[in-house]
């Protein structure tokens, strides 16, 4: 299966199903499941990112742990984390960041836009040595949410 490393706190909001984009310099022409691997280093300034990401998810009223530690293992690093499913993408910010599209508050101005949708948090996260791009995990361990 195709797997995509995300730094945290974005892989732990898209494996919950809470941030439904993942901003790219680069479109792709992947479609269907994906797999989400958690970075082994957190988006820098950590403490910034994390306001940033619980925030948008409260506002869309998501119920969310008192602590990001109390939702491990889905908040630690080097761990494949879920799958979900690409959908679509949006480039119209990208080619023209004047544009605003209709992608919603996890979009970035200038970036593409992946558009995610029906996440599955895998039952037992496992460690993975993540890597650029996209990239191959054939764990039978994903198998089950494939068709999920």
């Amino acid at each position: 299966m195709k797997t995509l490393s995300v730094r945290q706190p974005w892989a732990w909001a898209i494996a919950k199903g809470y941030k439904t984009i993942e901003n790219r310099s680069r479109a792709t022409s992947h479609r269907g499941p994906l797999a989400i691997h958690a970075s082994l280093r957190w988006d820098e300034p950590k403490e910034l990112w994390l306001r940033n990401a619980v925030g948008i998810a409260r506002d869309q009223g998501h119920a969310l742990p008192v602590k990001l530690a109390d939702d491990m293992p889905y908040a630690d690093t080097g761990l494949i984390l879920a799958v979900v499913d690409v959908v679509d993408v949006c480039t119209a910010s990208r080619d023209e960041p004047r544009v605003v599209c209709d992608c919603g508050p996890w979009a970035n101005a200038g970036e593409t836009h992946w558009r995610l949708e029906n996440a599955r948090l895998l039952a037992e996260p496992f460690a993975a040595k993540g890597r650029l791009g996209l990239w191959p995990c054939d764990d039978p361990r994903l198998d089950e949410l494939v068709a999920a």
